[in-house]
């Protein structure tokens, strides 16, 4: 068992072996007095000894926890020894032939002691090996262009600059050891000389250089400043669109009637409860597909409000948050999927039945209308479009179309046809069969239900009716305005509007349903019609 002591080299707690610090120690004391007549020899230690803390935080791991012997050999190799230095200032030096050259990956910094502005040029010059000149003139170029500027300044916010010597190293690609650490030093000992030689003739110059950075860096406060609000006000709007659609989405689940559209039509609701216990086969088939709902809708729901939350108040989370909410949302479209996929064999069959009606002959004119009275029951769902209710044994929907067609004789013909959906073609038939649709004929008259009945047993399978009236040529209808939800797609030779065809006679000649004496739509007048029926040739 080795003896070790703890060590702090540049703010980080290492664990290493007694003959190993020792080492590092001698190390280090001879490094010293290598630099021990530089002025910056402070600087160059602590740049130094950041250095080895960030070698050696590479070679611990779970397995390893204590810097030995052999650690502290390698990251000398890579650092090398100041007495493989020469220190005569006539000749030059190389770094030390080891192994391990101590080279590290490039990395992107704005260079302070070659910069126009903000270093940006020179930095990028730097990292991709080229004259700083190239990136200048392509910034002036793409500044008349119309982005450069825009361009300039978010590189400024997002690059860091070079402060460190291992950062300059680090920027120009080369090996972070003990002699180039130093020489960085002595450059910037030099430039700086340079610069106070040169104090009076390079005054313009610096407050020109000053004046730039001094307008840059009020720009980019701005911009940070601008950032900082328009944070604050996305964290206001998540956190309210998270909470409004929270409390939807909790409104659904206790069974409470949850607003799902507003429109100019009006505010439009659900009975959620209700609605999905119509839809599902079994409780338990409801409560799997409400919890995979739930996972699905409920976490980026909350992702959006925790997003709010942090933007607002700066609230630091730990990464394992935000996989363990995606792992709980991959579980819930899992659960939708499989649920989905379940529920799509309900309907994947779909059959009619068909009730056919002969209307006497006796009239030329009749009237059309239908039932204006809301649906039986309890309402638990309407749109602008749809309307269902139930009461204890039936549920009523409104899924009802009405065509009009010219009939292939003189007799008038009135078509019901039932569709439903099943798992199978027999539940579809018997789902289509228990439709329960009511209509009426008296004389001229025809009155129809705006809505269909089912029993409760048989859900909710895409129930619906269309109604088809064959209509002898040279018979007119007359179209109430109450006909407004059941009509639907009606052909006639001017193309109205299904709805601007309401309140208005109609009369079926050869060429298609035709509006009678209609002043906005072009049609044929009562005189014509008289023509037409006792076959005078007034009429084309």
């Amino acid at each position: 068992m080795n003896q070790t002591v703890t060590v702090n080299i540049s703010g980080i707690v290492f664990h290493i072996e007694v003959d190993a610090y020792e080492e590092l120690k001698n190390y280090l004391n001879k490094i010293r007095s290598y630099f021990n007549n530089s002025e910056e020899c402070e600087e160059i230690m602590t740049d130094i000894e950041a250095r080895i803390a960030e070698l050696f935080n590479q070679k611990i791991s779970s397995t390893n926890q204590v810097i030995r012997e052999k650690d502290v050999e390698e990251v000398i190799a890579i650092m090398g020894k100041p007495e493989q230095y020469i220190t005569d200032d006539e000749e030059e030096t190389e770094a030390p032939k080891t192994g391990n050259t101590g080279y590290t990956n490039k990395r992107i910094f704005r260079n302070p002691d070659d910069r126009i502005v903000g270093g940006v040029a020179s930095g990028l010059a730097a990292y991709f090996g080229m004259d700083a000149l190239w990136i200048r003139l392509f910034f002036v170029i793409a500044f008349f262009i119309g982005f450069g500027f825009l361009l300039y300044i978010i590189l400024w916010i997002v690059m860091p600059e070079a402060k460190t010597a291992s950062d300059k190293l680090q920027m120009r690609g080369e090996p972070i050891n003990i002699q180039n650490i130093g020489k960085t030093f002595q450059d910037e000992a030099n430039r700086i000389n340079e610069q106070l030689k040169n104090a009076d003739t390079g005054k313009f110059a610096r407050k020109a250089e000053s004046a730039f950075e001094s307008f840059f860096s009020f720009f980019l406060q701005l911009l940070k400043g601008f950032f900082r609000v328009m944070g604050k006000i996305i964290g206001v709007v998540f956190l309210i669109v998270g909470v409004f659609w929270l409390v939807a989405l909790l409104g659904m689940l206790i069974g409470s009637e949850t607003i799902f559209s507003i429109t100019s039509d009006g505010i439009f609701s659900i009975e959620s409860t209700e609605f999905f216990n119509l839809i599902f086969v079994s409780e338990d088939q409801f409560l799997l597909a409400l919890t995979g709902a739930v996972l699905t809708i409920g976490i980026p729901i909350v992702a959006i409000i925790y997003a709010g939350i942090k933007l607002l108040f700066k609230i630091r989370s730990h990464y394992s948050v935000g996989i363990g909410l995606f792992v709980l949302w991959v579980v819930g479209i899992a659960i939708s999927g499989m649920v989905g996929i379940k529920m799509g064999t309900e309907f994947t069959n779909h059959e009619s039945v068909t009730v056919s009606e002969t209307i006497g002959n006796n009239a030329t004119d009749y009237f059309i209308s239908a039932e204006t009275a809301i649906n039986p029951g309890k309402g638990i769902l309407e749109d602008r479009y749809s309307l269902i209710s139930l009461d204890n044994d039936s549920i009523y929907m409104n899924d009802i179309q009405m065509d009009i067609v010219k009939s292939e004789n003189d007799s008038m013909e009135l078509e019901v046809i039932k569709y439903s959906n099943g798992h199978s073609r027999k539940d579809a038939l018997t789902n289509a069969k228990s439709i329960s649709y009511i209509y009426s004929i008296h004389g001229d008259s025809l009155f129809f239900n705006n809505y269909i009945a089912t029993l409760k047993e048989h859900k909710i399978r895409g129930q619906q009716v269309k109604i088809k009236l064959y209509l002898p040529v040279g018979k007119s209808i007359y179209l109430d305005k109450s006909l407004k939800r059941i009509i639907h797609d009606v052909d006639n030779v001017t193309d109205t509007w299904d709805h601007d065809m309401l309140e208005k006679k109609w009369v079926m000649l050869e060429k298609g349903l035709t509006c009678l004496d209609c002043a906005e739509i072009h049609g044929i007048t009562t005189v014509q019609l008289d023509s037409l029926r006792t076959h005078e040739p007034e009429i084309e």
